[in-house]
């Protein structure tokens, strides 16, 4: 008897998931065809792809689609190719597509869980209003000493670096020195030090990328493991430091327009209080953000610049002309203007994207007209991918895709290109809050290393490029590995 009950539930749950998997073809959108339990996502169950590099996979596949349906599990996904309805998704239909599909839990990870990324409904909308202005024009300039401080040292400390230097690793102590200083008014002292208290945070600030790697495969299974991104060890130092650093600045009447500033006066606010454990999260959060992603951002436009010397040239010429012109330094406008410097940058995101792939999350019925004048119905609950990589290097809106070319996105070119197809860092509402901070530090690092030093590719680094496929954002297998010649 209960052999047969075995077996009656095996074919139930067999033809369940055979009527499920229907669910794109019974609405008429094309997809590939799923696997039976892992959809069309088995090769990061066995870790041979990201689940961004299949959703690039599938995007190429599918020249003339404006969306695909895939599974994610058993999960129907939808992931979008078309940049009209990448517009619909992110800014003019914004209300119908405005969370991001990820489950963080507060109680399980109280720094992450209040990371305005993962925040939900009317939260997220106070939250994010409330930590603008930590990021205005206004803010970043005055930062800006700061940075020009650490661009400097990062310079002098370069001197030491020999060949087949690691570019992440001296990325990730020039931005961490930036986090101390602009976030937490601290001397990081990361180029100097090998085991300063900054770069030990950093090592053990996150979880193991499992975690991440979980939260982009299956957000519900995330949540119910209680998945936690940022070490509970971490948590206590962060309070700690937060709570030093905030008591000194009372005691002795010390006022520094920083982030951790910014933050702590949340906590006057009438209409949304913040408490400490917010105050605390959100300088946490500045920290992991800013120190990470810029550094692997940073270490890639060194490498591009290594492995394209006319374009290295190109740029030093014109940080080197205004350079000059200033008496040797680089005041905060001029380095903003920098037509080919923002240009190289801009083309560096849209070659190596920080993450592969956005995941939003329809949270009321959509109807959206396809071009064939056939109406499709996304329905409330369904997840929505955003293939940044695919769009990024697709040959339909730029030309020789794999190709460095900066002049993309200077002058009239800049203007010719596609709206939608350049989201490094999403769109709308939901577009990235500490973008102009991170890009900033990496433009004014950049300059600085490129005004005292040639670059080549080291041999270590293994060509062509390869991605870890238990990480959501683009790290290279094996590093990027940087000469630097003093000029």
């Amino acid at each position: 008897m209960f052999v047969l009950l075995v077996v009656l539930a095996v074919v139930a749950v067999y033809y369940f998931l055979k009527l499920n998997y229907r669910y794109w073809e019974k609405r008429g959108v094309v997809g590939p065809k799923p696997n039976f339990l892992v959809g069309n996502l088995g090769k990061s169950f066995i870790l041979k792809a990201s689940p961004g590099e299949i959703f690039a996979d599938v995007y190429n596949q599918y020249g003339d689609a404006e969306m695909v349906g895939m599974f994610r599990a058993t999960t129907p996904i939808l992931l979008v190719r078309d940049p009209a309805l990448v517009r619909e998704v992110t800014v003019k239909s914004f209300n119908s597509f405005r969370e991001n599909d990820y489950e963080v839990s507060k109680k399980h990870d109280p720094i992450f869980g209040r990371n305005p990324f993962v925040l939900k409904g009317e939260e997220w909308k106070v939250v994010r209003s409330q930590l603008t202005p930590g990021f205005t024009s206004g803010k970043m300039k005055w930062l800006y000493p700061y940075l020009v401080e650490n661009s400097k040292n990062l310079a002098t400390f370069i001197q030491n670096c020999t060949e087949n230097t690691d570019a992440k690793d001296i990325c990730r102590r020039f931005t961490l020195n930036n986090v101390a200083s602009c976030a937490f008014g601290l001397e990081g002292k990361c180029l100097e030090e090998e085991n300063s208290e900054f770069r030990q945070l950093a090592k053990d600030f996150f979880s193991p990328a499992t975690g991440f790697f979980l939260m982009t495969v299956s957000p519900p299974l995330s949540k119910l493991l209680s998945v936690s991104f940022i070490k509970k060890e971490m948590e206590k130092k962060f309070i700690q430091i937060v709570r030093q650093v905030l008591q000194y600045r009372e005691e002795n009447n010390v006022v520094r327009n920083d982030y951790l500033h910014v933050v702590s006066q949340l906590k006057q606010t009438e209409d949304f209080k913040f408490t400490d454990e917010d105050v605390t999260a959100h300088a946490a959060g500045f920290f992991g953000e800013g120190y990470e992603t810029s550094s692997i951002l940073m270490s890639f436009v060194l490498f591009e610049l290594a492995a394209n010397l006319h374009v290295q040239e190109k740029l030093r010429e014109e940080v080197r002309r205004v350079y000059e012109e200033n008496g040797n330094e680089l005041p905060y406008e001029v380095l903003q203007a920098l037509p080919y410097l923002d240009g190289v940058i801009n083309e560096t995101l849209r070659i190596h994207p920080p993450m592969f792939s956005l995941q939003k999350i329809c949270t009321e019925d959509f109807n959206y007209g396809l071009r064939n004048g056939k109406q499709v119905t996304i329905e409330k609950g369904t997840p929505i991918i955003l293939p940044v990589y695919g769009l990024h290097h697709d040959p339909k809106y730029y030309e020789d895709p794999k190709v460095f070319k900066p002049e993309r996105f200077v002058g009239e070119n800049k203007e010719k290109l596609t709206k939608y197809t350049f989201i490094p860092f999403g769109e709308g509402p939901r577009i990235c809050l500490g973008k102009r901070f991170g890009v900033l530090q990496i433009k004014v690092g950049i300059a600085y290393v490129i005004l005292n030093y040639s670059l080549s590719v080291g041999k270590k680094t293994q060509l062509p490029i390869r991605y870890d496929p238990i990480n959501i954002m683009t790290v290279p297998v094996g590093g990027l590995w940087i000469n630097f010649s003093r000029l």
